[in-house]
């Protein structure tokens, strides 16, 4: 019987380094991200379709981005990427795409589509925040309405909703504006992001809001600190009709 949903894996806030032996707050984050991509293949094996949320090299190197490729080969699925505060668009640009791993805006499935989001809009210097700009909104409008017979998935880096972490109250700094377009349009469910490096899950006027765990290291809220908890990802089940499942996968022990 064929199946009635499509599979997505999430990955977000890698933190990658061009060299192998590369450390994020003590963490090897080459080896953290190889050891999720085995526990995601063991568990659930080949999605139809990952996203990766941004943050994906450290400190923007384009060896970075080339092993992300070569490691997601394992995967038969294309791989959507937007881009973090940690990464640098020219050097993202200059090897994307290259295997499996595209920087394109938009993924269409039978009864869904996938639109990736840039929340970078006027980075500021020393701030975390983002922003969502108008030529963003419009897009998502255009294709929204152009493909009006499709269940949305948006994802993005930065988290829309407010949620209080790491002592400020958004992470979006035009959150309200963003969230009061977006839930103008029925066919959106689903906002995936990252860049808090936890877990949390908001609902708010019929939109589920998630957010996903680093592949590396755990941050504490308003404190930015590592936490004990172990690298995860996010598996999603997006069904015909709208209905969606999800749940978070962790490692269960440390690996670097």
């Amino acid at each position: 019987m064929k199946q009635d949903y499509v599979t997505v894996l999430q990955l977000t806030d890698l933190h990658l380094f061009a060299d192998p032996e590369g450390l994020f707050n003590g963490i090897k984050t080459r080896d953290s991200f190889l050891e999720v991509l085995e526990h995601a293949q063991e568990h659930h094996g080949s999605p139809d379709v990952i996203v990766l949320t941004g943050d994906l090299a450290h400190e923007g190197e384009s060896g970075a981005y080339q092993f992300i490729s070569g490691a997601l080969r394992r995967f038969s699925a294309p791989a959507y990427c937007i881009l973090g505060n940690h990464d640098d668009p020219d050097s993202a640009g200059s090897v994307y795409p290259l295997g499996s791993v595209t920087m394109a805006g938009h993924c269409l499935l039978e009864h869904w589509q996938i639109i990736t989001v840039d929340s970078n809009h006027r980075p500021m210097p020393g701030s975390h925040q983002g922003e969502v700009s108008e030529d963003e909104l419009q897009r998502i409008a255009e294709l929204t309405t152009r493909h009006a017979d499709k269940w949305t998935l948006l994802a993005m880096h930065h988290n829309l909703p407010e949620h209080h972490d790491r002592g400020v109250a958004q992470e979006i700094r035009n959150h309200e504006q963003v969230m009061q377009r977006l839930e103008q349009i029925p066919t959106i469910k689903l906002v995936l992001s990252g860049h808090v490096h936890q877990e949390f899950v908001i609902v708010q006027n019929g939109i589920c809001y998630l957010s996903t765990p680093s592949t590396g290291y755990q941050s504490k809220s308003k404190s930015g600190k590592p936490t004990g908890e172990t690298p995860g990802y996010r598996w999603l089940k997006l069904h015909s009709n709208g209905r969606i499942e999800t749940d978070v996968r962790r490692l269960s022990t440390w690996i670097s």
